[in-house]
């Protein structure tokens, strides 16, 4: 194996949802080294937290129901789900139904939708993510999509999945293909690739978006970051990149978690974690570098200075590039994991059922379709080569050990080699 010795390092959730550089993309020696410092009092807002002005209720239900859909689709078969349920949750129809992450956490107050913004349709929220047809997605086998042999969209494949999810009470195809896996992280890329929309607008030309502040917040609620996410939450140190491993803290003191302001979503937990793996190498900040970007780009906007957003050293291009390499680096993870998988056979044997974990098959394969509604770094060959080489399914009966291994060594020095990262980092992820 040319990989034989890299760690598989563990594939971690925040409750319900997954626990989601410089300015060139490269790894850096200068991260910010945050430590464990959680503030001296907790009740006050500190200098360091995004501005209270700041409002993204919709972005935050959006986060929500990403990880609402992977729930109910990984309950099958042992709480079966119908089609509808999965439907309106992806549609809009979701007022008064009940928040999965709250009923196992103590909230202010927020046990509904409607208790924090009513109405949210992804479906159409992202309507320019889930229409992108989708790279080598024509090559997907039959059971694995909805229209064999042409390409699909991101909504094609949900609606897809939810379908097969309820038809026949499973949450993976006989291809082995994760629906639970791919459902979310599509959805959750499609939040990244309409905020990576928005932050690419300030960062081209700040004076041509309109209501400013509020595009801001949109992209920061995406991220899915707490407003005191740096100095109440992050912890390098961690392997979780977390203080206490946890996603969620009652930092105000008032005895309940405020999901839109106390938690951390997807995508600001990737952030912590990818850059906490790299901290005792080569440290690469990716959540230091985007949260400060977010932060001081939305004062900017409220103290007038819209120059400071735009250009490749901006904030829209800081929070941005530190976003992107996040998701280059969650394939890398994923394929890391299935070469660990892929060290436990001989070299010759072919890889069959049960040897690869189909989670981090559907999470690499997720996150590589991610990388193309935002990447400055791979262009669309690149893109179609890592798809090519990731697979449409797990190669059960197709390949070696051997060679699968090799195809995902392929795939990540293609991105490794684009992104600029370090070599050791690489291992390490």
């Amino acid at each position: 194996m040319q990989r034989f010795l890299r760690q598989y390092t563990k594939i971690l959730f925040l409750p319900l949802l997954a626990m989601g550089l410089v300015l060139a993309g490269c790894d850096s020696n200068g991260g910010n080294d945050l430590g464990d410092d959680t503030g001296d009092d907790p009740g006050e807002t500190t200098t360091n937290a995004y501005p209270e002005s700041g409002s993204y209720d919709a972005e935050i239900v959006s986060n929500l129901l990403t990880g609402d859909l992977r729930g109910k689709i990984d309950g099958a078969p042992d709480t079966p789900v119908d089609k509808a349920t999965l439907t309106a949750l992806y549609t809009g129809d979701i007022d008064d139904k009940t928040i999965a992450v709250a009923s196992g956490l103590t909230t202010e107050g927020q046990s509904t939708y409607d208790d924090i913004a009513g109405g949210v349709d992804l479906s159409t929220k992202l309507s320019s993510d889930v229409t992108t047809l989708l790279v080598g997605s024509a090559a997907l086998a039959s059971d694995d999509s909805p229209d064999p042999g042409n390409q699909v969209t991101t909504d094609d494949l949900v609606r897809f999945y939810f379908g097969d999810v309820a038809s026949n009470d499973r949450f993976t195809t006989p291809n082995g293909v994760h629906m639970g896996q791919l459902s979310e992280k599509l959805l959750a890329s499609a939040l990244y690739g309409e905020a990576a929309r928005i932050l690419t607008d300030f960062a081209d030309d700040p004076s041509s978006v309109n209501n400013p502040a509020e595009k801001w917040d949109e992209a920061f609620g995406y991220y899915g970051a707490p407003r005191d996410f740096e100095e109440s939450f992050l912890d390098l140190d961690n392997p979780e990149g977390l203080v206490d491993g946890s996603g969620s803290r009652d930092v105000d003191e008032s005895g309940g978690v405020d999901l839109t302001t106390e938690f951390v979503y997807t995508w600001a937990g990737y952030t912590a974690e990818r850059a906490a793996a790299a901290e005792a190498n080569s440290p690469n900040n990716f959540a230091g570098r985007a949260f400060e970007g977010f932060r001081e780009g939305r004062k900017a906007i409220e103290d007038g200075n819209l120059d400071e957003l735009s250009g490749s050293n901006g904030f829209a291009a800081q929070a941005r590039d530190a976003w992107e390499a996040t998701v280059a680096v969650n394939v890398i993870h994923y394929m890391n994991g299935l070469e660990g998988d892929l060290a436990e056979l001989g070299d010759t044997q072919t890889v069959e059922d049960g040897d690869l974990d189909e989670n981090a098959w559907g999470e690499a394969k997720a996150f590589a379709w991610g990388l193309q509604f935002y990447s400055d770094k791979l262009s669309t060959s690149q893109l179609q080569t890592i798809h090519e080489k990731i697979g449409n399914a797990p190669p059960y009966g197709e390949k070696t050990a051997s060679e699968y291994d090799g195809d995902l060594t392929e795939a990540t020095e293609i991105i490794e080699t684009a992104y600029g990262f370090n070599s050791t980092n690489v291992e390490e992820w």
